[in-house]
């Protein structure tokens, strides 16, 4: 006989998914932090101006 559980609560649920949420927010945060930190020349060559970091990072362009 096969013994399954599962959560029946929902709320614990969603909060796995705000930690996750929370945490790749702190990544993408990171991400734009340190590509702010390069020089315009940098970000030339990388294709990217500093206006365009924060839509490059959260996926908006």
């Amino acid at each position: 006989m096969a013994f399954f559980t599962y959560n029946k609560n929902p709320k614990a649920k969603k909060q796995i998914g705000l930690f996750a949420k929370s945490t790749e927010a702190a990544k993408l945060r990171r991400a734009e932090k340190e590509l702010l930190r390069l020089d315009d020349r940098m970000l030339a060559d990388i294709g990217v101006s500093r206006s365009d970091v924060h839509g490059k990072v959260w996926g908006q362009f």
